[in-house]
């Protein structure tokens, strides 16, 4: 059988680490045509459940054999989101590798043009560059010209055997609506926008749960500090919990490469209310599976220095050219959350769509299939 070698980091939380133990995870279980093997560079965070032994590249034996594997014509070699790494420059310059293949699911909205020259030699010695989603596509064509024949869309799949339904809360009365945001607190997220937003919602039925942790939390927290209507309450371990307890999943982003949090969302049933930016109107359709809103501000916030800085473009969906990044209008977000807040039979309707489209398409067995097909095609 061949020989798949995946180059994946496995510190972070996101939906890159996601989506690959789902897909690795059910490798193993279901008995792959492949034989995987798994290098990371640096700690695992607990939080993963890997069924498969990784080798971390810090131990000189296993750089070696991650060498070996990148000479070999007889494996492949795939990793994920290291198109701007210099480190990889180095190698892929002092090697003659073979079957390389490099996954892009985000990192170059942040990569400055000035690092072209490198990002287009690292695209050039790879044998083929897979894009999670069109905006990625057109961001690796027009910001950093990488040849059209070279990229293939690979949307990502999520495991939809896993059960999530609404939870009804009890005793209740009246009934609450709850908002909610999941994911990092940095500034491309645009949390800042959300809870902005709820500075304008007197409604006190409506209610803003944030799980995720960030190097912006302490400002977050800051700027909501006299909204009773607004907690924080971390990084949870199980996002389909927390999202079942949701009515309406907030997804106010500067810029969104694709989206996952949208297609957890889709299989809990849970509408979206988004940002018409980048990649996530390939998932959400607006007024079909949940509500867009198309950014129209010049970004407000500043960055600390630790933050994931505000990216020099962003994909506008609708023209399908690269623009300068833009936030959504605070009161305009309050005015539709308002809104949405009595629109319940819109809402189930958006939310059983959404789950229609996520078990149809973006589903862990449609990526494998595509993924496996293009490793035999190798």
């Amino acid at each position: 059988m061949c020989q798949i070698s995946h180059f994946v980091g496995l510190s972070g939380i996101g939906g890159v680490q996601r989506n690959f133990l789902e897909y690795i995870n059910n490798q193993v279980i279901s008995e792959s045509k492949f034989v995987h093997k798994v290098y990371t560079l640096g700690e695992i965070d607990p939080q993963y459940k890997l069924l498969v032994e990784v080798y971390n590249i810090r131990k000189l034996t296993n750089l070696l054999l991650l060498i070996l594997d990148m000479i070999s014509r007889r494996k492949i070699v795939h990793f994920y989101n290291n198109l701007s790494s210099l480190k990889m420059a180095v190698l892929l310059f002092l090697l003659p590798v073979s079957n390389i293949i490099l996954h892009e699911r985000g990192t170059v909205w942040n990569i400055p043009s000035s690092r072209g020259i490198l990002l287009r030699f690292v695209a050039w010695k790879a044998r083929l560059i897979l894009a999670n989603s069109n905006a990625t596509k057109i961001m690796l064509e027009k910001k950093f010209h990488i040849l059209n024949k070279k990229i293939r869309v690979l949307h990502n799949g999520i495991n939809t055997s896993i059960e999530c339904t609404k939870r009804k809360v009890e005793h209740e009365d009246p009934p609450f609506f709850r908002i909610g945001f999941i994911g990092r607190l940095d500034a491309p997220k645009g949390v800042h926008v959300l809870i902005d937003a709820m500075h304008y919602l007197t409604d006190s039925r409506i209610k803003l749960v944030i799980a995720g942790d960030g190097t912006l939390i302490d400002i977050l927290k800051t700027q909501a500090y006299d909204l009773e209507n607004v907690s924080f309450i971390g990084r949870v371990s199980d996002p389909y919990n927390f999202l079942s307890g949701l009515d309406l999943l907030v997804v106010p982003s500067i810029r969104e490469p694709l989206g996952n949090v949208c297609l957890e969302a889709g299989l809990c049933s849970i509408p979206v209310l988004a940002t018409n930016v980048d990649g996530i109107p390939e998932i959400i359709k607006n007024k079909v599976s949940g509500e867009l809103i198309t950014p129209t501000q010049v970004v407000s916030f500043e960055t600390t220095n630790n933050s994931v800085s505000i990216p020099e473009f962003t994909v506008n969906p609708l023209t399908e050219e690269l623009s300068p990044p833009k936030q959504i209008n605070s009161e305009i977000l309050s005015a539709k959350i308002l809104e949405l807040s009595t629109s319940h039979a819109l809402l189930r309707k958006y939310g059983k769509n959404l789950h229609k489209i996520v078990m149809n398409y973006f589903n862990i067995n449609r990526y494998t299939n595509e993924l496996h097909d293009i490793y035999f095609k190798m």
